[in-house]
């Protein structure tokens, strides 16, 4: 099936890497309907990329989506026909992965790991051939993220024949569904009148006992009884199991998913079509650049209250050029219970899953 085209030049270029999946469907939609407006772009001529092995898949959203009456222009591609996946990246300012495999019945988590770890490094090689490096943000939905955010960027300094493109500091392991999950949880058992979505900081990692929501950190958490703290601590860890369980294990958290990472999208797509200089968000990342020094300002700070692990997710300011500065004193204000208890817990699975993704791209 040909590509559906429009001007070759384009402000901006989102391509979208597992877009026929069931995050990428959804996640596709939202950038075709909603970019547009809430990126404050609708002079700018923006283009959707959207790749997938499945050819038929891909083509059909594709399809659907290219007659929704926004101007967004929407391309499809895969490995069977034309330039595959090398015209989907090449121009492109965000990249968003969801590929990969769910975790299905009778698999390990070894076995997803290592079924991914391959997809992951075969993707990053290609973003390495198309992507202009020196200005390209990477946003990696696919789990498990607590290690392959690690693959990815080990892939990628064995692979970088100059280390001073920055790519480091524009690869994000999106966490941001931990957070919306604090937010709405929050809100519902709360005794406050919330009129706002609530702002709750998550820090760590992205799966079970490594994501610690830091609801002392809110000031309606006050108006949550005691009892309540703890199970909601655990609801926003274990999320992800209470929409399989609601599914009947045929499905996962998809729909919470792709909303989480379009608002991720939103942000940097501000950035590049210049409604913002910068902004506050939380993502996964490392906090070494390719020679070993802190990633950003105040990550030298942070590295020694983490056990010094090199991948954590905390709240940072960024900018066109990536991670500028992290939040250091997020560690410093936790309460007791989150800094004695959920931390050292957190950090003892984090170094683990780390090391598995370093392992594997060694």
């Amino acid at each position: 099936m040909p590509h559906i085209t429009g001007n070759n030049e384009a402000d901006l270029k989102v391509s979208i890497l597992g877009a026929a999946g069931g995050i990428g469907q959804s996640l596709s939609l939202l950038v075709k309907t909603q970019l547009q407006v809430l990126a404050g772009s609708a002079d700018k001529n923006l283009k959707l990329a959207l790749f997938d092995v499945n050819k038929d898949a891909v083509n059909g959203v594709g399809t659907d989506l290219s007659h929704i009456d926004t101007q967004v222009e929407v391309s499809m591609h895969n490995p069977q026909e034309g330039d595959g996946i090398n015209s989907c990246l090449k121009g492109a300012d965000i990249v968003v992965i969801p590929a990969g495999v769910p975790r299905k019945p009778g698999m390990t988590r070894d076995d997803l790991f290592n079924i991914n770890a391959k997809i992951i490094t075969q993707l990053t090689d290609s973003i390495l051939e198309n992507c202009d490096l020196t200005r390209v943000v990477v946003l990696l939905i696919s789990n498990p993220v607590n290690s392959l955010v690690p693959v990815m960027v080990n892939r990628m300094s064995q692979k970088v024949n100059h280390k001073n493109t920055g790519i480091e500091k524009r690869v994000f392991g999106v966490t941001n569904l931990d957070l919306v999950r604090a937010s709405t949880f929050l809100r519902e058992v709360s005794e406050d009148k919330i009129e706002k979505m609530p702002y709750v900081p998550v820090i760590g990692g992205h799966s079970g006992e490594t994501i610690i929501p830091l609801f002392s950190q809110n000031p309606h958490s006050k108006a949550v009884p005691s009892e309540k703290l703890g199970p909601l601590v655990h609801r926003v860890q274990y999320g992800g199991d209470e929409v399989v369980k609601a599914k009947n294990g045929a499905g996962s958290a998809t729909l919470s998913m792709a909303h989480a990472g379009f608002q991720c999208v939103v942000k940097f797509a501000k950035l590049f079509l210049g409604g913002e200089k910068e902004f506050k968000g939380t993502y996964y990342i490392s906090l070494k650049d390719f020679n070993n020094q802190p990633i950003a300002k105040n990550a030298d700070a942070l590295l020694p209250l983490v056990n010094n692990v090199p991948f954590f997710a905390l709240p940072m300011t960024l900018t066109l050029d990536g991670v500028q500065s992290v939040d250091s004193d997020i560690i410093e204000n936790m309460n007791i219970h989150e800094r004695k208890e959920l931390l050292p817990i957190c950090l003892d699975q984090l170094e683990k899953n780390i090391a598995k993704g370093l392992d594997f791209s060694a």
